[in-house]
């Protein structure tokens, strides 16, 4: 059933029903968060990161992306890779719970949980959407999600107790003890989309909040950004990851198709780290993988360029040092808890979001919206 915004609006029973019924029918799947791979509070890695000069080839030029022949600001530097972080470095801002009130009380957080919502786009669809094809429709809203929506999911992290940290606030609290909110939660952007700075960016300053944006080379390269647009999202306190020079899948391609050369591994990794560090001042801690294809190759190389974390799409809601060149997501589906996408009409307190917010991965469903 389709509810039009402005009409009839559930009271807070009928809307605690809705919530407790959706998370308890996800939970009589069995389906759970992946919990078996520690927690947050384990004691510091012994991993070490570095350079090994001589185990790789060179990064080759990416040829149509050029490099600047000097720092916009300064020498390029790298946060919290093997020493505590810059305190000058831009950090999260914390997002208050309003004085006076207590978080509201969420079942089944699996211990070392630290949510790392994955996201690409927030668009609203355009006048033309309905008059598209299936595909053309497909196309648009498969990495979307609408503007109504998520506002409606970052008032909800703001309303449960949430601050939102970045990877490198996470590795900081692996290696060197630093602090954690008991609430963190890391939210993420790949690829490269004019929205990062004309919708996401307002909606999270609005709020206080900060984000992890992997950006490809390729949207500079094809002016979806320009470094302009990068350096206001880091100036803003948000981290800018990388998200490989080209934007293709580089293993774990599936059977019988074979992945790209180490040589083309470190190109694309290493690459991506260093034009990015020479346009924004500051070199990338955390990568994500493009396609979430890795292997222990890639794995290996990106912890050797100087990464201290990547992200991966598997999905789970528990992180830890021993895995964190394979952080685990939240996916957000761009359906989620969307009743109209024209009108951005929502089910009322997000029963799905809250679901996946405990642990409760893809096997969610929301309604079939229009």
């Amino acid at each position: 059933m389709t509810e039009a915004r402005g009409s009839f609006s559930p009271g807070p029973v009928v809307r605690r029903v809705i919530v407790l019924a959706a998370i308890a029918t996800v939970l009589a799947t069995g389906c759970a968060a992946d919990a078996t791979s520690g927690t947050v509070v384990a004691s510091a890695s012994t991993m070490q990161v570095g350079v090994h000069p001589g185990s790789v080839p060179s990064a080759t030029s990416p040829g149509s992306i050029g490099e600047p022949s000097s720092l916009p600001t300064g020498d390029v530097t790298t946060p919290g890779a093997t020493s505590p972080p810059d305190s000058s470095a831009p950090t999260a801002t914390p997002t208050p719970t309003p004085e006076g009130t207590v978080p509201p009380t969420l079942a089944r957080i699996p211990a070392g949980s630290v949510p790392i919502l994955y996201y690409h786009r927030v668009e609203a669809p355009p006048i033309e959407y309905a008059g598209w094809s299936a595909d053309q429709r497909r196309r648009f809203i498969t990495y979307d999600v609408i503007p109504t929506a998520f506002a409606a999911q970052l008032d909800w992290l703001r309303d449960h107790g949430y601050t939102t940290v970045l990877p490198r606030d996470l590795v900081s609290h692996w290696d060197h003890g630093t602090g954690l909110p008991t609430r963190s939660v890391i939210i993420t952007f790949d690829d490269g989309s004019p929205d990062w700075v004309t919708t996401v960016l307002p909606m999270l300053q609005a709020r206080g909040m900060v984000a992890e944006f992997y950006l490809t080379l390729d949207a500079i390269a094809e002016g979806d950004l320009t470094w302009g647009d990068v350096r206001r999202l880091a100036a803003a306190g948000n981290g800018i990851g990388a998200h490989d020079v080209h934007h293709v899948q580089l293993t774990a391609l599936g059977h019988g198709r074979a992945g790209a050369s180490p040589q083309k591994m470190w190109a694309e990794v290493n690459g991506a780290r260093t034009i990015i560090g020479q346009h924004i001042g500051v070199l990338p801690d955390s990568m994500a993988y493009v396609g979430g294809g890795f292997d222990a190759t890639l794995e290996r190389l990106v912890q050797q360029a100087g990464y201290t974390s990547a992200r991966s799409i598997r999905r789970g809601i528990v992180q830890d040092p021993a895995h964190r060149f394979e952080l685990r997501v939240v996916r957000i589906g761009p359906r989620d808890d969307v009743l109209d996408l024209i009108r951005g009409d929502l089910v009322p307190d997000l029963p799905t979001f809250t679901a996946r917010m405990q642990g409760v991965s893809d096997t969610v469903s929301s309604p079939t919206a229009n």
